[in-house]
C-alpha cells in the first residue's frame, strides 16, 4: 500500500474549501458592483417558458397553414384576417375556411392575444418567369402569412409563419 500514488481524503476537502473561499468571494465582488449582472439574467422558469410558447406558436401556425392549404385557395380569398384584441376591425376567417379552432388561450398554456392571417393571391408572369401580385396569367399561388402574438412577462412576443399554396 505505501507504493500508491495520489491525493489522501483529507488533501482533497482542504483544497475544495479553499476552492469555496475564493468562488464565494469572486461572487460578492461581482454583487458588489451593483452592475445589474444578476438582475438581467433570465431564470429557467423564464427561459423555458419562452421556449415553450414559442414552439406552441410555431405549431399551431404551421398547422393552421395545412388547414387553409387542405382547403385550397379557391376557399382562402384573398385579404386579411384578425382575431383577438388590438384587431382594427375584428375579421374571423373566411367562411370556407371555418371550423379550425383557435389557439389556446389558458394561462399555463400560450397566452395569445392576436392572430392575423395575410392571403395574397400572386400570379405568375411569363416575362420574367417568376411568380409576382402584379396580373399576368390565370396561373397562380396563395401567398399565406399568418402571425401569433402573445404576453409574456409584459411584454409582447410574436411568430410569422409563411407558405405558397395552390
Amino acid at each position: 500500500m505505501r507504493g500508491e500514488r495520489g491525493f489522501t481524503l483529507l488533501e482533497v476537502l482542504v483544497s475544495l474549501a479553499i476552492f469555496a473561499m475564493v468562488v464565494v468571494g469572486a461572487v460578492g465582488v461581482l454583487g458588489a458592483t451593483n452592475s445589474g449582472l444578476f438582475e438581467g439574467l433570465p431564470t429557467g422558469f423564464v427561459t423555458t417558458r419562452a421556449a415553450r410558447d414559442i414552439t406552441a406558436a410555431s405549431v399551431y401556425l404551421n398547422a393552421l397553414e395545412e388547414f387553409i392549404a387542405s382547403k385550397g385557395s379557391a376557399n382562402a380569398p384573398a385579404g386579411s384576417y384578425c382575431v383577438g384584441t388590438g384587431c382594427s376591425p375584428e375579421i374571423g376567417l373566411p367562411t370556407g375556411l371555418t371550423g379550425y379552432p383557435q389557439p389556446p388561450g389558458e394561462g399555463y398554456q400560450l397566452d395569445w392575444t392576436k392572430l392575423e392571417v395575410l392571403i395574397e393571391t400572386w400570379y405568375w408572369n411569363t416575362g420574367t418567369n417568376k411568380f409576382s401580385t402584379t396580373v399576368t396569367t390565370n396561373e397562380t399561388l396563395a401567398r399565406v402569412r399568418s402571425t401569433l402574438t402573445w404576453q409574456i412577462g409584459g411584454r409582447s412576443r410574436s411568430v410569422t409563419v409563411d407558405r405558397f399554396i395552390r
